[in-house]
């Protein structure tokens, strides 16, 4: 594959960065594109870096060598190839570790380091944790200095839905301003062009998240990425992870796997004391219809509910409605990745001698889905299913 040169087009303030990228044998191209405002050209780095990061998993699936027309940190170029390693192993029957070179190899940037930071934000808990514990300077000697996030349109949100972005980002802007961090709004096809089979995506969402920090790395020297995994709870392969996600890192920009050492519900805790209004504003559903609020029917709002619950803290308003046993019980089609943090919040319970009728729902629904994992039940798109019946009053 080839990446072909930068092309800029500003149209009515909004401002597209561009490449196409070319099949080996020349016979296929397609055009991956980022989109963003105007106003926040001067962070934009001068390398391919962010353009590499993207292709990466397109061409280690289809074993092509990937080169890049025009300059590229020479410390990605290394760290690519111990996360092929990594990735390698991980999915011998799916990638090919292939080699990745530029016209021109670019030195570190210069100069002291103002540890300076971006991170990735979807109003979720993860990544709100991640702002409050920077900007309070509660991360210990990791803390950096906060001032950025990106929220990007193509990822959980899709592109057709303009709708609810929208809406999505006019309540985060202010929240974020608020405690000092600028929200850059950015869209692309990432997603759409290469990643749009589930699982493609969820091996293949961490370098769209850094590709998309690395592209304001002109500006900012450290990037962001909150853990959806405490270190005790480790499910790999998954596209973000504290193994693989530093080896993303490149000449201007350092990528930080963030607060790996934190459960979720220790997260929903100090979310909730530290930062309120970011509980209140939470944003973790996926699957409902509208993608700028939270269902309180599928496995992610019902999982968010009982951290929560089991963390003792009240339900933010960012859930209308609790969640019934019933709910608990019914939720079906989870997959390892969607059964593990159930184990957690379970766990949590135990330590604390938590014994009620939800915490038995939760024992039952993971032993139902284990039980149909392992005799290989699937349902229809291969989703985890709803919870049946409203959310209770």
């Amino acid at each position: 594959m080839r990446l072909g040169n930068v092309q800029r087009v500003t149209t009515d303030g909004t401002m597209e960065l561009s490449v196409t990228v070319t099949s080996e044998d020349g016979a296929s191209a397609d055009r991956l594109w980022y989109r963003f405002p105007e106003r926040f050209a001067d962070r934009v780095t001068d390398a391919l870096d962010p353009f590499v990061i993207a292709a990466l998993f397109a061409s280690i699936r289809r074993g092509e060598d990937l080169h890049a027309a025009g300059p590229v940190t020479a410390t990605l170029l290394d760290n690519l190839e111990e996360f092929q390693a990594a990735w390698a192993q991980w999915r011998p029957g799916r990638y090919t570790p292939i080699r990745v070179t530029a016209d021109q190899e670019l030195p570190d940037r210069e100069g002291p380091d103002d540890r300076s930071a971006i991170q990735t934000f979807s109003g979720g808990v993860d990544s709100a944790f991640t702002t409050v514990r920077h900007v309070r300077r509660t991360a210990g000697r990791s803390a950096l200095n906060l001032t950025g996030a990106v929220m990007v349109h193509g990822f959980d949100i899709p592109l057709t839905d303009t709708e609810a972005y929208e809406s999505l980002q006019r309540r985060s802007t202010p929240l974020l301003a608020t405690v000092g961090v600028e929200l850059i709004p950015v869209a692309t096809n990432f997603r759409e062009l290469w990643h749009s089979d589930l699982a493609d995506w969820e091996d293949a969402f961490g370098t769209g998240m850094v590709s998309v920090l690395t592209l304001f790395s002109g500006w900012y020297r450290h990037g962001l990425i909150a853990s959806s995994e405490p270190y005790g709870s480790l499910l790999l392969p998954w596209g973000s992870n504290p193994m693989s996600d530093w080896m993303l890192s490149g000449g201007r920009l350092r990528v930080h796997h963030d607060a790996a050492g934190v459960d979720r519900s220790d997260k929903v805790a100090g979310l909730s004391v530290a930062w309120p209004e970011g509980a209140d504003n939470l944003r973790v559903c996926w699957q409902g219809e509208h993608k700028d609020r939270n269902c309180g029917r599928c496995e992610k709002c019902i999982r968010t509910i009982l951290n929560f619950r089991v963390a003792g803290r009240p339900l933010p308003k960012a859930f209308g409605q609790d969640v019934t046993d019933e709910q608990i019980r019914s939720l079906r089609g989870l997959s390892e990745a969607h059964i593990n943090p159930l184990r957690q919040i379970l766990a949590t319970a135990r330590e604390k001698g938590v014994k009620d009728d939800w915490t038995v729902a939760l024992e039952e629904a993971v032993r139902a889905n284990e039980d149909e994992l392992a005799r290989g039940v699937s349902y229809a798109g291969g989703f985890p299913q709803l919870a049946t019946g409203p959310a209770a009053a």
